[in-house]
């Protein structure tokens, strides 16, 4: 049986080095229960280690906020999210960005 991937293009933006974000496209592996935040250590871990996130948040249970990023349009906590297609990942637009999806906490 073939393992169903999803598509995740994520914003990626390092304010030292370019002018504006762009966004890059990664294939991964779905699998059941899978959160957000799963699918980002999977890039991480697997196919691009220079990806910035709030990586295991302080919490991992929602309680936190650490992990508040925009999904296909909608904020949510990667930890809680569940993921069953494939999605748009943007940092918080409302904050500084420092790198890709690390942003300021301060407006």
């Amino acid at each position: 049986m073939l393992q169903k991937s999803i598509k995740v293009k994520v914003s990626r933006f390092d304010p030292s080095a370019e002018k504006e974000a762009h966004y890059r496209t990664y294939e991964v592996p779905l699998m059941e229960g899978m959160s957000v935040l799963d699918v980002l250590d999977y890039i991480y871990e697997n196919i691009d280690s220079s990806l910035a996130y709030y990586d295991h948040a302080a919490c991992r249970h929602g309680i936190c906020g650490g992990c508040t990023i925009v999904v296909n349009g909608k904020a949510c906590l990667a930890c809680q999210k569940l993921v069953s297609e494939d999605m748009l990942i943007e940092p918080s637009r409302k904050f500084k960005i420092l790198r890709d999806l690390v942003y300021t906490a301060k407006e």
